[in-house]
């Protein structure tokens, strides 16, 4: 486990030698842990969460907001099921992993109907695994199509994780290509990144990174 200050410090380093003016959003990865771990990072000023499982980010924000801390942005990374839409909705910042029009339609109802526009991360399945969700690059139009008639909705970008058994680099310049051509109706920002690869991701533009065990500590 390394001080939140180092880690900073590591990332902004990385944007500075990258040539970006302004480092990545740091996201902090807090599932499955424990609520006094997540306060103590908040005294070091941590405030972004990530959180994987509905009702585990709606029961530590309630459980933060009791304590009085108000002011934590919990963001869904998790595989979101259509069901969990409407609890999830009031308690979260941003969903990163919107990965079918089905889930945006219904992301999109929700919001309207209880006048909350969350933002929202466009999951693409840039190396194209069978096994994780996501649109594959050639759906990115009729997505676009979809996006742009949404009025409840904030669009924030796009989102990805690459083939952890591949070179992350083709994936993460795929990525900022496809940033620089859908931003206009996906949104601006890019979500990847993570302990091992970030450096590399700040390289080719993320604007958010993820990190849990380098901040976290292993989970007992």
């Amino acid at each position: 486990m390394e001080a939140l200050s180092l880690i900073r410090s590591k990332v902004e380093d990385a944007s500075k030698r990258a040539g970006r003016l302004h480092p990545p959003i740091l996201m902090a990865v807090s599932k499955f842990q424990p609520l006094e771990k997540i306060i103590a990072l908040h005294r070091e000023g941590q405030r972004v969460f990530g959180e994987n499982y509905v009702q585990e980010l709606v029961a530590k924000k309630q459980a933060l907001e009791a304590q009085g801390i108000l002011d934590c942005e919990f963001h869904f990374i998790g595989k979101l099921q259509t069901n969990k839409v409407k609890q999830l909705l009031p308690h979260v910042k941003a969903i990163h992993s919107v990965d079918s029009l089905r889930l945006l339609g219904e992301i999109e109802m929700r919001a309207q109907a209880a006048v909350l526009r969350p933002e929202v991360y466009v999951q693409v399945n840039v190396d194209c695994e069978s096994t994780k969700g996501g649109f594959r690059i050639e759906e990115l139009d009729s997505l676009c199509e979809a996006l742009s008639g949404c009025r409840s909705l904030i669009p924030a970008g796009l989102m990805a994780i690459p083939d952890p058994g591949k070179d992350p680099e083709h994936a993460f310049r795929q990525m900022r290509q496809l940033s620089e051509r859908y931003q206009k109706v996906v949104g601006p920002g890019l979500s990847m990144g993570m302990s091992a690869d970030y450096e590399l991701a700040i390289q080719h533009g993320t604007t958010m990174i993820r990190m849990g065990t380098a901040l976290f500590g292993k989970r007992e």
